[in-house]
């Protein structure tokens, strides 16, 4: 069964605001969002996909999420396999319901299938294509698999109507002569806190909030080693996932009585340790992180960002916080180092920080995404039939539920 955004809520949106249907020539879209993880698996994809899904809800657009929720996959270490593949012919009979397609990727065995078999389909029961770059693949024990598997995907995204990434970096990796147009949109964030409420540092020692999922690629030994034998720093460590056992071990290996991990925490408690830090620190060590969503949620709470000078990462620390080289701990404890010493260009940074997230909202992110679905669907009813404008549907026709292919398909399940 595929998860469900409502399809005829009554949403009451802010006075002024704009919504498809106050635009001429526009109507409601039929939308189905393809990716590896949504609600309720917690990840940053998946609150990707939960904001960008629940935002074009509340502007009319009626919404469908298929993801791993729905199409079961196998994971072995770093490797994860989609039974997509399977669910295949049930789906290409419903896409005739939709009207765009967003496909997040890559995601080997799911995104490649699709791009790959819905170019095969008639043009009339094609709908239009937006494809979504997340990050390369990027496994260190198969370097060269995955740098071939990546040229493939980028050669399968080039069938879609329009492609967008989360940083200028990715995009310009993505554009093409005559390919699909292109468009950077960030991701978003919710302003927690005002710049006059941040809360006062200790003199003694600099708070540094790591925030992510326990997995290799996350650079949780360099962080660790960096603040080992530290009595100045003071680091929290936030997550949970397959390498937390290891990671808690080396920590007392280290001797690093200075790092606390927490476990998976509520929204609430996590909103609280953003408030409570100076530094929110990514010390990621593969280009598997291409945004860093943590970065820009603990910059709305005053925090300064430190993270690994990686593609697109970079791009959101970098001009209000501080690179430093990936697997280099004495780096990163130099960096941290600084910023403790010096108060006056912490507070600074931390403002700086903090006003460069309030540009980055959620509701610019999904109003972005809205405009590049309504572009590539105009565009390919324009090639098909003539249209300036798209049609007016008859509402029997609407869209219907993706499920599994021997199962009753049922409606109006909430994702979150």
């Amino acid at each position: 069964m595929i998860q469900t955004f409502p399809r005829s809520t009554i949403v009451e949106l802010p006075t002024g605001h704009v919504t498809t249907m106050d635009i001429p020539g526009c109507r409601p879209l039929d939308v189905l969002i393809v990716a590896s993880e949504a609600p309720p698996i917690v990840s940053g994809i998946s609150t990707c996909i939960e904001r960008l899904a629940t935002g074009l809800t509340q502007r009319g657009h009626r919404i469908r999420v298929l993801s791993s929720t729905q199409i079961p996959r196998v994971s072995v270490g770093e490797y994860r396999l989609s039974s997509f593949l399977a669910f295949w012919p049930r789906i290409a009979r419903e896409l005739r319901h939709f009207d765009v397609v967003n496909v997040h990727g890559p995601v080997p065995t799911m995104s490649d299938a699709f791009l790959r078999l819905s170019n095969l389909l008639p043009p009339h029961a094609r709908p239009a294509i937006v494809y979504t770059h997340h990050s390369p693949i990027d496994i260190r024990s198969a370097t060269r698999m995955s740098a071939r598997y990546n040229k493939l995907h980028e050669s399968l995204a080039l069938r879609a109507d329009r492609i967008v990434t989360s940083s200028q970096y990715y995009a310009t990796q993505h554009y093409s002569r005559y390919g699909p147009l292109v468009r950077a949109i960030p991701w978003g964030v919710d302003a927690k806190v005002s710049s006059q409420s941040f809360v006062p540092r200790s003199a003694e020692k600099l708070r540094v909030l790591f925030v992510g999922q326990m997995r290799p690629y996350k650079g949780v030994e360099t962080l660790l080693a960096a603040v080992a034998g530290q009595p100045w720093v003071e680091l929290t460590l936030v997550g949970k996932g397959t390498e937390l056992a290891n990671y808690q071990r080396l920590a007392d290996r280290l001797s690093a009585t200075n790092a606390t991990f927490t476990g998976r925490l509520s929204d609430a408690e996590l909103n609280r340790q953003y408030c409570s830090n100076d530094v929110v620190v990514l010390p990621s060590v593969t280009r598997a992180e291409a945004f860093g969503l943590v970065l820009l949620e603990g910059m709305a709470a005053g925090c300064v960002p430190v993270a690994s000078d990686l593609p697109g990462v970079r791009d959101v620390a970098g001009p209000t916080g501080v690179i430093v080289p990936p697997r280099d701990p004495k780096a990163l404890r130099q960096a941290l180092r600084e910023l403790a010493d010096d108060e006056a260009r912490l507070k600074h940074l931390q403002v700086e920080s903090w006003l460069a997230a309030q540009t980055r909202t959620w509701d610019r992110c999904v109003t972005s995404y809205e405009e590049v679905l309504l572009d590539a669907v105009r565009c390919r009813y324009a090639r098909l039939n003539g249209f300036a404008v798209l049609p007016e549907v008859d509402e029997q026709d609407s869209c219907q539920v993706i499920g599994h292919p021997y199962a009753v398909p049922e409606v109006g399940m909430v994702a979150g």
